[in-house]
C-alpha cells in the first residue's frame, strides 16, 4: 500500500543577519524550495547571566532591572534580523507559508528545540567557514546543529 505524499515540507532555517545566513536563505530560494513549503526564520539571541551578588549591600532590584533592559534589547535585535528576513519571504508568499520565531538561549540549542517543538523534516544552515582551530575555540553553531539534529542539515558554504 503506497502512502501519500506530505502535503507539506517544513524546512528550518536559523538566521543571524550576517551574509551567511542570507547566502542560506537565498540557496533555500532559489534551488530548494517547493510549492507549499512551510518555512520556520528562527533568530537565537543570547540570554545573559544575571550577575551573582557579592556584598549584601547590593540592590538586587536595579540589577533585576538592568538584567531586564539586557534581555529585551537582545530580543529586539533578533526581531529586527526577523524583520529583514520577512522582506526577503514578501515576493514569494503565496509559494510558501512561514513564520518567524525568536529564541532565547545558546543558538544550537534553540534551533534544535524548535526543530524539535516544531516537528520540521530539514535544517538549512549557514556556515562562517571558520578554520578548525577557530571552529574548536569558538565553537560553530552548524556543527552543534549538524551533530544534534534528528532530522537532515544542509549547511551552506560561504561565498
Amino acid at each position: 500500500m503506497a502512502t501519500s505524499p506530505k502535503e507539506r515540507n517544513v524546512v528550518l532555517i536559523p538566521v543571524d543577519g550576517s551574509k551567511n545566513s542570507i547566502r542560506a536563505f537565498d540557496w533555500y530560494k532559489d534551488h530548494y524550495h517547493q510549492e507549499n513549503d512551510k518555512v520556520l526564520i528562527v533568530s537565537a539571541y543570547e540570554i545573559p547571566p544575571m550577575q551573582a551578588a557579592k556584598h549584601a549591600s547590593v540592590d538586587f532590584k536595579n540589577q533585576l532591572l538592568e538584567w531586564q533592559i539586557l534581555r529585551q534589547k537582545a530580543e529586539d535585535k533578533a526581531r529586527s534580523i526577523l524583520k529583514v528576513f520577512e522582506q526577503r519571504c514578501l515576493p514569494f508568499k503565496e509559494l510558501i507559508s512561514y513564520r518567524l520565531l525568536p529564541g532565547g538561549g545558546k543558538a544550537g540549542e534553540v534551533i534544535i528545540g524548535i526543530a524539535k517543538q516544531e516537528n520540521v523534516d530539514e535544517i538549512i544552515i549557514g556556515s562562517r567557514g571558520l578554520g578548525k582551530f577557530r571552529r574548536t575555540i569558538l565553537g560553530s553553531v552548524s556543527d552543534y546543529v549538524v551533530h544534534h539534529a534528528s532530522v537532515p542539515v544542509i549547511v551552506v558554504p560561504p561565498g
